[in-house]
C-alpha cells in the first residue's frame, strides 16, 4: 500500500505492450519570448527539460514512431524542414531532429478548413466589440441590430468548430500503430480527449509554469 501523500509508479514492463502518447502541453514560447522580451534561454531550458524526459521515455519504453503536430493539416508529408523557422541551434529543433533521426514520423493532427472556419470566427466574435466594426453594421443592418444575439451565435459556432476539431485530432491519434508510442505537442488548454486504449503522460517540466507566469505578468 501506498503511504500517505505518495503514489506508487507502475512497473515499466506493465505498460511494454500498450500504445503510449507523451503529451507536451506549450504555448508559442518562441513568438511571445520576441513580443515580450523574455529571456530566451528560458525557452531553451523549457525545450531541454522536454528533450531529457522524452529521452527517458525512450530509453524505458522504446522509440518513438509518431509525433502528432498541431498546425500541420493531416495532409501535409512534412519532415523536420517544417521546423526550420525555429532555427537549427534551438533545443526546440534539435530535439524534432533527433526524434525523426530515429525514425519517428510528423504528422499533422488538423484539417485546414476547419482551422480557418474557427479563426474567422473568432476574428469576427473580437470585432464585435470594436465600434467602428458596430457602427459599420448599423449603417448596412440599422441600428436596431442586437449584437449581444450575434455574439451569441458566434459562441454557438465557435464551441461547435472547437469540438469538430478535437474530434478530428482524437480520430488521427487514434490511429497509432499498436505496440508504438507517440509525442502530441500541443497549445496548453487545447480541448482533446484523448482516444482509448492509450496510456496517457503528461509532460510538464518546471521550465513550463515558469515561462507561463512570465507571460502571464507581461500581459
Amino acid at each position: 500500500m501506498a503511504e500517505l501523500g505518495k503514489i506508487e509508479k507502475p512497473e515499466a514492463g506493465s505498460f511494454k505492450e500498450k500504445r503510449k502518447l507523451f503529451v507536451v502541453p506549450t504555448l508559442p514560447f518562441e513568438e511571445l519570448s520576441v513580443e515580450m522580451d523574455i529571456d530566451k534561454a528560458k525557452v531553451e531550458r523549457f525545450w531541454g527539460e522536454v528533450k531529457e524526459k522524452i529521452e527517458y521515455f525512450r530509453s524505458t519504453y522504446g522509440n518513438i514512431s509518431v509525433v502528432f503536430i498541431e498546425g500541420m493539416s493531416e495532409d501535409e508529408a512534412k519532415g523536420i524542414e517544417f521546423f526550420d523557422r525555429l532555427g537549427k541551434e534551438s533545443n526546440h529543433y534539435k530535439f524534432l531532429k533527433s526524434l525523426t533521426e530515429a525514425g519517428a514520423k510528423l504528422k499533422g493532427i488538423d484539417k485546414t478548413g476547419i482551422l480557418m472556419q474557427g479563426k474567422l470566427l473568432f476574428d469576427e466574435y473580437s470585432k464585435s466589440f470594436s465600434h467602428e466594426v458596430m457602427d459599420i453594421h448599423k449603417g448596412f443592418y440599422g441600428k436596431d441590430i442586437d449584437f449581444d444575439k450575434w455574439r451569441e451565435y458566434l459562441v454557438k459556432r465557435i464551441q461547435e468548430t472547437q469540438e469538430d476539431i478535437s474530434k478530428h485530432a482524437t480520430g488521427i491519434i487514434s490511429g497509432l500503430p499498436e505496440n508504438t508510442n507517440g509525442v502530441l505537442i500541443f497549445t496548453d488548454g487545447r480541448p482533446l480527449e484523448y482516444p482509448q486504449g492509450i496510456d496517457v503522460f503528461q509532460i510538464r517540466p518546471p521550465a513550463f509554469d515558469e515561462l507561463s507566469k512570465l507571460l502571464r505578468d507581461k500581459m
